[in-house]
């Protein structure tokens, strides 16, 4: 596959002409690489096979020697040999035989019958193991070329053959009587045909690597030339595309409203909009090729976040700017942020920043650009409504604490009356009626101080396990083990996020009945950060795992997991309850993408 890829890209002209006389002496060229490799391979290969039958057939000349072969006229080829001197003295010699042989697997003396079957007198196995033939022991699975053997009395090896007991290369010899030339017998000595096979592959592979190697080499010379004439077609092509995509740029840049600039890789200025002249009262002709950009928004030379996201130096970024820049969630790669430059103008302006890189066609950033808009006026139009907020919320508070205070007058007032009217039931019955709905009334101011502060203050990025480490100490919990695994998880929310985690915990210790343990964990699902509490209480019933977040219902003020629920969706979180009734509480706070993020990245692959 690899060397027909290559094969195209030598083949390919740019202009749209396939195959040239050079592509068709390069085709032949590797035709004859690749036959003479082949070849060489066989050769190889065929001498290798060659040389170790030689070496088995010596082998097995030399084993065969060491031995008096005669003495199988003493054998009867039966379980009789079991007891035989000559059979024991045999066995001996065939367990030494195998020991001195290194290749070898099985060393065996084979003997024939009148009908012609084969049958083993002795071999070189321990009785009992797999391998062992007793005396006598039919060999039903010999070939024909082991017959033969035994017909013409010539040496030789045989093989690959296949028995009960594997594959096997055979070393044969056959035993002769030196007066007769009778054939008593075949000596033998087996050798794993897949060694063996192995030994001729192994030889193979020298030529074979060569081969591949000098191909490679060949194409390679071959694909380097040619893609040096495609690189300068290319990179002229290039060339023109990126005059062409500048050009564009420029014009884009140049009718839009807000104020633009563009930098290059060496954080030279090569765009400079209308909209940005206007605003700063720099001419584009005194800022593009020069390095000064940072002269429109400082009085003294530093870096712009442009600056640092091309050079991808955050550290600097979070010296410079904090939490206030951050990621965009619109364009990979760049960052966002509003800020008050007080130097520029007369009473300073807020301008919101993006920042995003500027890639080429092969996906390299090659430059930056930085889009500015003010804001100043809807940031003071945010100011006065925060301080118009802050006004209504002191009237609240005072109108608040006037009526507390007449709500006091009034519990006082009951307590007379009740004593007046202590012995009529049914004047008692309305004083208790009266007592029931000024204390109704008064949790309903009480809540009203917290809820007046939902949404007055910005959201910000909330460290989750500092909070409820936090409240965990506020609540002082005794004999219940806190596990927390949150560790780097930000969320962005109302500041009063503290308050769920507090609810959460006050409702685990109030409501679930000796618990011992509370948990928190979390989890990603389709870029959801699934944040969970839970602990090992009683739990929630089916019947009011929704109603708990309505106002109103609950064992306490019935108020908690309301407001819980409200904090929470300032930023578009969800609160639900999804644990097991009787077998503890489980609630998981969905927070959707955008609004959480890690303060070690690499915690955002788990």
């Amino acid at each position: 596959m690899q060397i027909y890829i290559i094969l195209r890209e030598v083949s390919y002209i740019p202009g749209g002409i396939m195959i040239s006389r050079i592509d068709l002496r390069v085709i032949i060229i590797l035709a004859v690489i690749i036959g003479i490799g082949g070849c060489m391979t066989l050769v190889f290969m065929y001498h290798k096979d060659a040389q170790l039958r030689e070496q088995v057939l010596t082998e097995t000349r030399l084993a065969a020697a060491g031995i008096d072969l005669d003495t199988i006229r003493n054998f009867h080829g039966s379980d009789a040999d079991l007891t035989n001197p000559a059979y024991i003295s045999m066995k001996e010699k065939m367990v030494s035989i195998k020991a001195a042989e290194p290749l070898s697997r099985f060393v065996y003396i084979m003997g024939q019958r009148d009908d012609g079957g084969v049958f083993f007198y002795v071999d070189s196995e321990t009785p009992g193991t797999e391998g062992y033939s007793p005396p006598g022991q039919d060999y039903p699975e010999v070939t024909d070329p082991v017959r033969e053997i035994f017909t013409s009395g010539k040496e030789g090896i045989v093989g690959p053959t296949t028995d009960r007991w594997g594959t096997w290369i055979n070393g044969l010899l056959p035993v002769k009587d030196p007066k007769t030339g009778e054939i008593l017998g075949v000596f033998g000595i087996d050798i794993d045909a897949g060694n063996w096979t192995l030994q001729v592959i192994y030889a193979g592979l020298p030529p074979l690597v060569g081969t591949f190697l000098i191909i490679v080499i060949f194409l390679s010379f071959i694909t380097i030339n040619r893609r040096k004439d495609e690189e300068h077609e290319k990179l002229a092509i290039s060339e023109q595309a990126y005059r062409e995509s500048e050009a564009r740029l420029s014009a884009i840049l140049q009718s839009s409203p807000a104020f633009q600039f563009v930098i290059d890789q060496n954080h030279t200025v090569i765009s400079w909009n209308r909209a940005l002249e206007k605003f700063s009262g720099i001419p584009a002709s005194e800022m593009i090729g020069t390095k000064n950009h940072w002269k429109a928004f400082f009085p003294t030379e530093r870096p712009l976040v442009v600056d640092i996201l091309l050079d991808r130096n955050y550290d600097i970024l979070n010296e410079l700017y904090g939490d206030s820049c951050h990621p965009s969630d619109l364009i990979d790669g760049a960052y966002e942020m509003t800020r008050f430059y007080p130097e520029m103008k007369e009473n300073g302006i807020w301008l919101y920043i993006l920042a995003a890189p500027y890639k080429n066609d092969q996906g390299e950033i090659i430059g930056a650009v930085e889009t500015l808009i003010d804001v100043t006026e809807r940031h003071r139009a945010e100011e006065a409504v925060k301080e118009a907020v802050k006004k209504l919320n002191l009237l609240s508070s005072i109108t608040r604490h006037d009526i507390l205070n007449k709500i006091t007058m009034l519990q006082g007032l009951m307590m007379l009356i009740a004593e007046a009217v202590e012995h009529d039931p049914e004047s008692s019955e309305y004083v208790k009626m009266g007592k029931g709905a000024i204390n109704a009334i008064k949790k309903q101011i009480e809540f009203t101080r917290t809820y007046q502060d939902i949404g007055l203050n910005k959201p910000e990025w909330n460290e989750i396990s500092d909070i409820i480490l936090n409240v965990s100490k506020e609540l002082i919990i005794k004999d219940i083990s806190l596990s927390i695994s949150l560790d780097g998880i930000q969320v962005y929310a109302d500041p009063l996020i503290r308050k769920v985690f507090y609810n959460l915990m006050d409702n685990s210790i109030r409501h679930g009945e000796g618990i011992t343990r509370i948990c928190c964990t979390y989890d990603i699902q389709d870029d959801t950060l699934v944040i969970r509490y839970a602990d090992d209480g009683m739990g929630v019933s089916p019947d009011e795992k929704t109603l708990i977040f309505e106002k109103g219902y609950g064992k306490n003020s019935g108020l908690g997991m309301f407001l819980a629920r409200e904090i929470l969706s300032i930023t578009h979180i969800t609160i639900r309850e999804t644990g097991e009734y009787q077998k503890g509480a489980l609630f998981e706070i969905l927070v959707p993408k955008g609004m959480y993020r890690f303060s070690h990245p690499e915690q955002s692959l788990s």
